[in-house]
C-alpha cells in the first residue's frame, strides 16, 4: 500500500471521527448551574471557640495515669482576656488518633500545587470544554479499556498486527497491577471532592465539580486510574507505530493520553498529582507491555504454525470506527453517572462517591449502600 493511500484512509477515519463527535456535542443536554453549598466545617487554619469554666467547678482531681489527657483552650483567644482574668487550662479525654496514610500526607504536602492547578481549570471551564473533557475521559474509562484489550487479543493471533496486540495487552496488564493492585491500596488517598470539604478551596470547588455533573467513582484517588489507562495504551502504540516508521500516526495517541489526563482535573475528580502520578506510571506500564511484545514477537516466529496464523482480515479504517463506536458508548453512559446514588457515610464528610448498588460483593450494611472503601471499612475488611 503506497503513503498516498494510507493518508487517504487516515484521513477518512480522522473526518468520521469529527462528524461523529459533532452529531455527540450537538445531543448532549445543558448542563445544570447548580453550586453545592458549603458545608458548616472550620476553615482550614480556623480554630473553634475555647469556652473557660467557671472558677468553683474546676476540681483538683489528678487524672488518672492511663488516660492520656490534652490542653483544651485557644492560646489567641486567652491573650484576649484581661489582666485581671483567672484562665484556667480544661482538659478533655483525647480520642484514639486515625492513622495518618500516605494519601493524608500527600494532601497537606501538595494542598496549594492542587488548587493552584484547579483554579486555573476552573476559569476555563465551561459548557463546551466540560464536553470535551467528558469525551477524552471515556478513553480511559474501563468501558473503553476493557474492549480494547479484548481487541488486541485478536491482533496477537495476526502476524502483522501481532505487536501492536501483545504491546497493548501487555500493558494494560502491568498498569492495572502498578495502579490497582500496589499504588491505590498503599496509598490509600481518599477523592477531592471528599477531603477538600473541610478546606478554603471548598466553596470554589463544589461550584466546579456541580458545573461537572458531579462525577463520582468508588474507590481510592492517587494515582489516577484513567490517567494510567490512557497512558499506558497510548505509550504502547506510540513505540509500536515507531518502530514500524509510522511517525506522523504515533503522535496521535500520546495527544489523545494527555487529553484524558487534563480531563480528570476539569471533571474534578481527581486531584492534578493523582493525574501526574497516573500518567507517569501509565508511561512505564507502556514501555514494560512494548518489551514484552517484543519478547513475545520472537517466541512466535520460532513457532512455525503460530507464526503463520493471520486472522485479521479487518482494515485499519474499519477498526478506528469501531474504536469510536465503543468510544461512543463509554461517553453515553459517563453522561448519565450524575444521577447514580451516593455513598451513605457522612462522619468525617458527606461521601460523594459511587455507591455500590445490587452488587453481591458489596452488599447493604443496615439498608445502606457505600463506596467500596467505606464498605470495606465498616464490614472490617480493611
Amino acid at each position: 500500500m503506497n503513503n498516498t493511500s494510507l493518508k487517504q484512509k487516515w484521513f477518512a477515519v480522522m473526518l468520521v471521527t469529527a462528524l461523529l463527535s459533532m452529531l455527540m456535542l450537538g445531543s448532549v443536554p445543558a448542563f445544570a448551574d447548580v453550586v453545592m453549598p458549603a458545608i458548616d466545617n472550620p476553615q482550614v487554619g480556623q480554630e473553634a471557640e475555647t469556652e473557660i469554666p467557671d472558677v468553683d467547678t474546676v476540681t483538683e482531681e489528678e487524672p488518672e495515669s492511663e488516660t492520656e489527657f490534652v490542653p483544651d483552650y485557644d492560646v489567641e483567644t486567652a491573650d484576649s482576656f484581661d489582666d485581671g482574668a483567672v484562665l484556667y487550662q480544661t482538659y478533655s479525654e483525647s480520642e484514639p488518633q486515625k492513622e495518618q496514610t500516605t494519601g493524608d500526607k500527600l494532601d497537606a504536602k501538595f494542598y496549594n500545587f492542587d488548587v493552584a492547578v484547579y483554579k486555573v481549570f476552573g476559569k476555563i471551564q465551561n459548557k463546551a470544554t466540560l464536553v470535551i473533557s467528558k469525551l477524552f475521559t471515556s478513553i480511559g474509562d474501563e468501558d473503553f479499556v476493557i474492549p480494547v484489550a479484548a481487541f488486541s487479543v485478536l491482533l496477537c493471533f495476526d502476524k502483522k498486527a501481532r505487536k501492536f496486540g501483545f504491546a497493548l495487552l501487555f500493558a494494560i496488564a502491568a498498569g492495572t497491577i502498578i495502579v490497582n493492585l500496589v499504588l491505590k491500596p498503599e496509598v490509600l488517598r481518599i477523592r477531592p471532592y471528599n477531603t477538600l470539604q473541610n478546606t478554603d478551596i471548598w466553596p470554589l470547588y463544589s461550584k466546579w465539580y456541580a458545573a461537572a455533573g458531579s462525577l463520582s467513582e468508588s474507590d481510592y484517588s492517587f494515582p489516577s486510574g484513567h490517567s494510567n489507562s490512557a497512558f499506558e495504551m497510548a505509550t504502547a502504540m506510540f513505540l509500536c507505530c515507531m518502530a514500524e516508521k509510522k511517525k506522523k500516526i504515533a503522535w496521535l495517541f500520546p495527544v489523545l493520553a494527555l487529553g484524558t489526563a487534563c480531563s480528570r482535573i476539569m471533571v474534578m475528580v481527581h486531584y492534578p498529582t493523582d493525574v501526574i502520578a497516573g500518567s507517569i506510571a501509565g508511561i512505564v506500564a507502556g514501555i514494560i507491555g512494548y518489551l514484552l511484545a517484543l519478547v513475545a514477537c520472537r517466541i512466535c516466529e520460532k513457532i512455525k504454525f503460530i507464526d503463520k496464523i493471520s486472522i485479521m482480515r479487518t482494515k485499519p479504517a474499519v477498526a478506528a470506527v469501531l474504536f469510536i463506536v465503543v468510544l461512543g458508548i463509554s461517553f453515553g453512559r459517563l453522561l448519565t453517572e450524575s444521577n447514580e446514588e451516593k455513598c451513605a457515610y457522612n462522619v468525617e464528610y458527606d461521601c460523594n462517591n459511587k455507591a455500590r448498588i445490587d452488587d453481591e460483593k458489596y452488599p447493604a450494611i443496615d439498608g445502606e449502600n457505600y463506596c467500596k472503601i467505606h464498605w470495606k471499612q465498616l464490614s472490617g475488611e480493611e
